[in-house]
């Protein structure tokens, strides 16, 4: 029997921003006792929480979160796992041998999440100090040939964003900020990964749910 793992990291006035962008507001704007029925009013950023960056987001004219393919939602993820000291880089020959420890033959349909147990860091000021990967893992993904890239930081580069700039041309999505990928590292599962469809978005918050066989 299947068992379904929540990835996502939930919206709310506390969660955590990339520096520049506003806190979410999440205001209570009709009640059962006044108006009969419960909603709030959001207000956040696309690229808040967990969340995924459409090829528009670093590229002029690229396709929009609303005009990715849906197989692009349904896809293989395997997760690879990495101690690393806030700041700290990840090599493309450490991404390769971790690959490698896998067995797994990744490719077209598949992702390729990255697990530094970052969503569990408390203080804002470390959290901001994320580990990142170089700028030829950006290539090594290229190569595979994959549908994106996940990662439990707020982003997998530092500015200027060389892996956004080498990933997102080719259409090959990042997911930022995943929640509770530790204890799944070195496995592999189906992944089902559904943004708001944002009209015209850079991106869009994302629910990605695990199925584990």
């Amino acid at each position: 029997m299947a068992r379904y793992v929540d990835l996502t990291q939930p919206i709310s006035p506390s969660t955590r921003v990339f520096p520049g962008y506003p806190q979410p507001i999440v205001h209570k704007w009709t009640t059962i006792r006044e108006e009969g029925y419960f909603s709030n009013l959001l207000v956040f950023v696309e690229h808040t929480a967990t969340h995924m960056d459409s090829p528009a987001h670093f590229v002029e004219g690229a396709p929009t979160i609303d005009k990715l393919p849906l197989e692009k939602f349904f896809a293989r993820a395997v997760v690879l796992g990495f101690k690393k000291k806030p700041g700290e880089p990840v090599s493309r020959r450490e991404v390769e041998e971790a690959l490698s420890d896998t067995g797994v033959k990744v490719g077209k349909g598949w992702y390729v999440f990255f697990a530094f147990g970052w969503d569990r860091v408390e203080r804002f000021e470390d959290w901001l100090k994320y580990p990142y990967l170089e700028d030829d893992v950006g290539d090594l993904i290229v190569e595979l040939g994959v549908e994106g890239i996940g990662v439990d930081t707020p982003s997998p580069d530092l500015s200027p964003f060389n892996v956004h700039k080498k990933l997102l041309p080719k259409s090959i999505v990042i997911i930022e900020n995943l929640s509770g990928l530790v204890e799944l590292a070195g496995r592999s599962f189906n992944v089902v990964i559904l943004p708001l469809k944002v009209e015209g978005g850079s991106g869009a918050p994302v629910r990605v749910v695990g199925v584990l066989e």
